[in-house]
């Protein structure tokens, strides 16, 4: 008799119906929503891609606060479509050292723009960093960690434990180049902190490929440690081949924001 009732539900055409389908409809019933999802329609999301990024909201991967508008209506410009693929690829990323969600979103919807005027296909993200080593630095040093889809900023400023003292003056940052694309901080760091406490270091990177661009900024907190760090890393002695040598910025370029 429970045979029977396991395959007694038919459809109209009295076939049975799929078990897959009852299990759809039984998810569906269920899905939770935030207290913002609402607010989502209201700013002029389309219900799929407010549903989705309203997934993203219960699952505390980011919070309708980190948002701001301009973020939501770069968000509406796109399709349906091209929304819901910057909201997975946004949700694929690793958002635990973002401090500014919003900018990083918007960074997001720019390259997946750049993608698709360049024709290429959109893909998984490439192997980033190893986030245990990354947590383990973090935790040695004390330094912060900010990543946009543009550069990831070890430190700038140090902690008070490393540097109380002010902002490096002209001398103090070296150029790093011929970074292997697949080095992040947890081997650059080890590297140049022998030469003296870091203000901080700025790998530049490709977000077309999530690599780094094979250079980086560093900063430290004082001249004759730049100057050390440039005899210390260069060929063949580098960290897997870096190679360093002195910014000429004249004193005004010094004073432009991080971007």
């Amino acid at each position: 008799m429970s045979a029977d009732l396991a395959t007694d539900h038919l459809n109209g055409n009295g076939t049975e119906e799929p078990m897959e389908t009852m299990e759809t409809m039984e998810t569906t019933a269920t899905v939770t929503r935030s207290e913002h999802f609402q607010a989502l329609l209201d700013a002029g999301l389309s219900q799929k891609v407010a549903e989705k990024l309203d997934e993203l909201y219960v699952a505390g991967l980011v919070a309708h606060s980190d948002l701001d508008e301009r973020a939501l209506e770069a968000l509406k410009e796109f399709n349906e479509d091209g929304a819901m693929q910057v909201l997975v690829q946004f949700k694929e990323s690793d958002l635990s050292h973002v401090q500014n969600k919003s900018a990083f979103l918007c960074g997001v919807m720019k390259t997946y723009r750049q993608r698709e005027k360049q024709g290429t296909k959109v893909s998984p993200a490439s192997k980033g960093p190893d986030e245990a080593r990354i947590r383990e630095l973090l935790d040695r040093t004390g330094y912060t960690l900010d990543v946009t889809t543009g550069q990831r900023k070890y430190g700038g400023p140090p902690p008070d434990a490393v540097y109380a003292g002010s902002q490096p003056t002209v001398g103090t940052e070296i150029f790093v180049g011929k970074i292997p694309r697949d080095l992040f901080e947890d081997e650059l760091v080890p590297l140049f902190e022998k030469a003296g406490p870091i203000w901080d270091l700025r790998l530049m990177m490709d977000p077309l490929s999530s690599l780094n661009r094979g250079y980086a900024f560093v900063t430290f907190c004082a001249k004759d440690s730049a100057q050390e760090a440039v005899k210390l890393v260069g060929p063949p002695q580098a960290a897997r081949h870096a190679q360093t040598q002195p910014v000429p910025v004249p004193e005004p370029l010094l004073s432009l924001p991080v971007q």
